[in-house]
């Protein structure tokens, strides 16, 4: 092994090390920085003498419970961009958890990311449900359909910004394939279904509103504001 290669190993051990901080922000940052050395410099992790050379466990952990379809929408997009697969879990036919699978500190992260977008979202809910009534008119469930459809796509298109000025960025977030296949394994798992709304041109300034702010979400925030939100 080269010289050069093991200052890069070094200095991954390092940030996994950090990885393991108080500091959330701190943590992430040092998680997201190894993840990127690795991608780039082709290292297994079994080189790095100071980790187990095992893979981390997939483990889940969970939001809700919920009642309305567009919050498993919203779990999809933000799981995809943070290595984990999201399942909709039914206790009955009203209401379900959404279960984030991935390793456990993915996972974490996903949740309160999740949970941060669901505070946002319904405190604008309450901003137009207001704005309807003025109007004579409800703000109910396609309302909402529309308005997360929009607030997805403009997520989507955040998260591929951030991802397209880093490569290895990008690599590092993509969701394990340990991570897939365990999900693919779990018995009666099923297909999520097409979500059922009109998209009509009545409700496209809906929409629209929805991907403006999807676009400008900011996810990295404090732990006070992320942990705040469950």
């Amino acid at each position: 092994m080269t010289e050069s290669k093991n200052r890069v190993i070094d200095k991954i051990e390092k940030l996994l090390a950090l990885a393991g901080s108080d500091n959330e922000n701190e943590a992430k940052a040092a998680m997201m920085k190894a993840q990127e050395l690795l991608a780039k410099h082709k290292i297994d992790k079994g080189q790095l003498v100071g980790r187990e050379q095992e893979e981390n466990p997939v483990i889940y952990l969970s939001a809700g419970p919920f009642k309305e379809e567009w919050t498993s929408m919203l779990s999809a997009v933000i799981s995809d961009n943070f290595r984990c697969h999201s399942v909709s879990a039914y206790k009955n036919k009203q209401t379900f958890r959404i279960r984030f699978y991935g390793y456990e500190e993915d996972a974490e992260i996903c949740v309160n990311i999740f949970n941060y977008a669901i505070k946002v979202i319904r405190k604008r809910f309450m901003t137009l449900k207001a704005i309807y009534a003025e109007a004579g008119r409800n703000f109910e469930k396609n309302e909402k359909m529309n308005y997360v459809s929009g607030f997805c796509q403009g997520l989507e298109e955040n998260f591929k910004e951030q991802k397209n000025q880093n490569e290895f960025f990008a690599l590092a977030l993509l969701v394990p394939k340990a991570v897939n296949d365990y999900v693919n394994a779990l018995p009666g798992l099923i297909e999520q279904k097409e979500y059922d709304f009109e998209r009509n041109r009545e409700n496209y300034l809906l929409r629209r509103y929805g991907y403006v702010d999807g676009k400008s979400f900011q996810n990295a925030g404090d732990k006070e504001r992320l942990t705040g939100a469950r």
